[in-house]
């Protein structure tokens, strides 16, 4: 059985783990198998990287080329950001893009083309992309870059695995000069307040917020704000890890234990503080906590990602908190960061305006809810990101993603059977 990282549904599938690309070649041509899906480190929430057969390169040899002068990583997919950054801090490099967990692939950080706290200013993933080899339905490997290949590249990137299997890629990194962040944290008291900070703040290198989703009235949107850049001096690297190893019970999981946290949390912190800490704790605070999704018990939770365009940000934020309040929906891990420009690729997520992140147990009314909240973002023009999501509709995804025809197009193309689909694929009627 398996599931995604939300623990949302589980599945019975069949796991392949090739060592060579040969064997990996020999199942994507084997008629006795319809169609796959890639599966990273399996870290997507729901079910995009979920099949019947699944297609795991773990079992690949993982190789890691570091171009220290020119600041290029070359690497197979298979390879952790954890393991990538290891190796890239000894020599004071970094990803210019990181999400907030190391235990991503570099096949799946493509395929999400995931972006982080500084979007605002450094885009996403796969704009520092330089080139990456995809093995395709019919077995054939094609390199291709912005320039060449560009279809293929912006299908790949931000295409859930569903236009083949990324072997390998190549992307640019950045100098640092310690292993530290010099982080601002500031407290604000009403959703005002929270959004003219990222406006004043957006200098810093990397701005996010956390939302204190319990608080209403003139209050509601407060939260601290979370601004950060490098440091120029090294800090002590403390690897100290908790572990849940067993599922909360369910009873633990309820609104009125959701508004406590959020409200201890909130009062706890200080108006203002500074502090240089290792920039693991910046980008990677959950991974400080193993297995932290058995928080959400047996039945799991879902992430729900929704991009509120500028215009009008203030008014329809307020409006989606209001909603998830209404209806008991509570989250105590909720984010809001700021995007800054769209790129090329067809099913991307990121394009101006706000993205508030929202962590909600599974629980009996949950699915009338999205299907309700569906119909309000649909009204204000909000999409959701495909990598967190667990129950996007068809009909939303197709108003909400322009680029899809583009999509759907070249994978008529170059995959004309569907050789690689998910679960999700076939609920959004990718095909």
């Amino acid at each position: 059985m398996i599931s995604g990282w939300g623990k949302f549904n589980n599945y019975s599938v069949n796991t392949f783990k090739p060592k060579t690309i040969k064997e990996l070649k020999d199942l994507i041509k084997n008629p006795k198998y319809q169609n796959f899906i890639g599966r990273g480190n399996g870290r997507s929430y729901g079910d995009s990287s979920i099949n019947k057969n699944i297609l795991s390169l773990k079992n690949l040899k993982k190789v890691i080329r570091i171009d220290f002068q020119n600041k290029i990583v070359n690497c197979t997919s298979n390879v952790l950001l954890k393991d990538l950054n290891q190796k890239l801090l000894c020599k004071n490099l970094f990803l210019r893009v990181s999400p907030g967990t190391q235990y991503i692939t570099i096949g799946g950080a493509i395929a999400s083309d995931i972006h982080g706290k500084n979007h605002h200013n450094e885009g996403s993933f796969s704009d520092h992309v330089l080139e990456f080899e995809v093995m395709l339905a019919n077995g054939k490997i094609k390199k291709c870059s912005k320039k060449k290949n560009s279809k293929l590249f912006y299908s790949t990137c931000g295409g859930m695995g569903l236009t083949g299997i990324i072997l390998s890629a190549k992307f640019s990194v950045k100098d640092i000069k310690s292993n530290s962040i010099i982080q601002n944290s500031i407290k604000t008291n009403s959703l005002k307040e929270t959004l003219e900070a990222f406006k004043t703040k957006h200098n810093y290198k990397y701005v996010v917020a956390w939302i204190d989703m319990s608080a209403k009235n003139i209050n509601l949107g407060r939260g601290i704000i979370y601004c950060a850049d490098h440091g120029v001096e090294d800090v002590k690297k403390i690897n100290q890890k908790l572990k849940i190893n067993f599922n909360f019970p369910n009873f633990f999981l309820n609104s009125y234990i959701f508004r406590i946290l959020n409200t201890v949390f909130y009062i706890s912190n200080k108006k203002i503080k500074k502090e240089k800490i290792h920039l693991n704790k910046f980008f990677y605070t959950l991974d400080n906590i193993l297995l932290w999704n058995n928080f959400y018990g047996r039945k799991g939770f879902v992430q729900i990602q929704i991009l509120i365009k500028p215009k009008n940000a203030l008014k329809n934020i307020k409006k989606i908190i209001k909603f998830f309040q209404f209806n008991g929906q509570y989250s105590f891990i909720t984010t809001l960061k700021k995007m800054g420009d769209a790129n090329r690729s067809y099913l991307g997520f990121s394009e101006p305006g706000y993205t508030l992140t929202a962590d909600i147990p599974n629980n009996s009314k949950l699915k009338n809810f999205y299907k309700q909240l569906e119909v309000k973002l649909l009204k204000i023009g909000a999409k959701t990101y495909l990598t967190k999501d667990s129950l996007m509709s068809e009909k939303y995804f197709k108003k909400t993603y322009k680029n899809y025809n583009k999509f759907i197009n070249y994978k008529k193309h170059i995959d004309p059977k569907s050789k690689f689909t998910s679960y999700q694929s076939l609920r959004l009627g990718i095909k």
